[in-house]
């Protein structure tokens, strides 16, 4: 058990000081950064998976005819997903990217309430209630939206909602999600060098080994994160995840980001909501 919670919590770390590598990368555009990200983090799990011996053309052909268009949608919410983090990582959005990642889990249940019908209990209401209370006293009284935050919420929440619509196995999606972008990945290299506007005069010496790192930093943590969630107990897991947004909170603060009072408001009403979320999780795992 312990290993499995280590596991968790090793991903949730890695992912927490990943700020700490984007910001080297802050003189490259978001968008180069990007697809370098999804070619290298294709070529990392095509060899995990041909290691595993997972990769079964067949049986990627009959899944995807199955499911297409969940896959299709879920391969549009990463992508996205990821261009807005690394955009956040590289622009002094550290902190509301913090945010997008604190209240997630209370949005995915919203979401999964509203569309699969799950009931939600009267603290996971008042979760969801006092979260979007402070996006709403922050936009309307104050006039600044967390539009990252809500951006980098919203797609992380409907990417998780589409995975449970699709059953091939998650490695196997998670390679088919990077390989199918890598075509468009590689035009817009080409575009971006062509036009002088990507690494060539940005970069120099080590500094080129940042790109193809940005397969391993994502998948790395993943890996990590898959291998204890499924059997680490649910109040711990419920826990840990708020390790990674905690760590970038405090990189955030480290670097200089303004934490405006707008902002503050936000981040205190969603800690009274995962406050709620934690004590129903806790409620749940007893019963």
């Amino acid at each position: 058990m312990k290993k499995h919670i280590m596991n968790v919590l090793i991903g949730q770390c890695i992912w927490g000081l990943l700020p700490l590598f984007w910001l080297l990368l802050q003189q490259v555009p978001s968008l180069y950064i990007l697809a370098n990200r999804i070619i290298w983090s294709a070529v990392l799990c095509v060899i995990i998976l041909f290691i595993q011996k997972k990769f079964s053309l067949s049986v990627c052909l009959r899944q995807i005819k199955k499911e297409w268009l969940y896959i299709l949608g879920a391969c549009l919410m990463i992508t996205c997903n990821w261009a807005i983090f690394i955009y956040s990582m590289t622009h002094e959005y550290i902190l509301q990217s913090s945010l997008a990642y604190f209240v997630n889990p209370v949005v995915v249940i919203f979401f999964g309430g509203i569309l699969f019908h799950e009931p939600l209990s009267r603290l996971q209401k008042l979760a969801v209630f006092f979260a979007s209370l402070g996006f709403v006293i922050a936009i309307f009284l104050y006039g600044e939206v967390p539009y990252i935050a809500i951006l980098t919420c919203a797609t992380w929440a409907a990417y998780s909602l589409l995975k449970k619509r699709i059953t091939l196995d998650s490695l196997l999606s998670v390679g088919l999600e990077s390989i199918s972008m890598v075509p468009f990945a590689l035009l817009f290299i080409f575009f971006s060098e062509w036009n002088h506007i990507g690494a060539y005069g940005v970069l120099t010496g080590w500094q080129w080994l940042l790109l193809p790192a940005t397969g391993p930093v994502t998948a790395i943590p993943m890996l990590f994160f898959t291998a204890g969630i499924k059997y680490a107990p649910i109040t711990v897991s419920g826990i840990c995840l708020y390790v990674s947004p905690t760590l970038s909170l405090i990189i955030g603060l480290l670097t200089g980001e303004a934490f405006t009072f707008p902002l503050q408001i936000t981040f205190f009403f969603t800690g009274i909501s995962i406050i709620l979320y934690l004590t129903g999780l806790f409620l749940q795992y007893k019963q």
